[in-house]
């Protein structure tokens, strides 16, 4: 049987949730900035998992859309 850790808490947990993320990175080479993203896959326990979904529920669904109706 396999033993995860958590990425977020690094609790060991044998269950764990599987999400896709993306990562961001931002670099500079020979003076031009360079963004690059790439989608991981990271395991979270129950509490973490739980938090995430929490996080998500708070951040608008189109903030672009909410910035022109408080601004105009």
């Amino acid at each position: 049987m396999r033993i995860y850790q958590c990425d977020s808490c690094n609790k060991v947990i044998s269950d764990p949730y599987t999400v896709k993320m993306k990562e961001f990175r931002i670099g500079i080479e020979i003076g031009i900035p360079l963004a690059s993203k790439k989608k991981i896959k990271i395991h979270l326990c129950d509490d973490c998992y739980k938090g995430l979904h929490l996080i998500g529920e708070l951040v608008p669904k189109n903030p672009k859309k909410e910035e022109r109706e408080n601004n105009g």
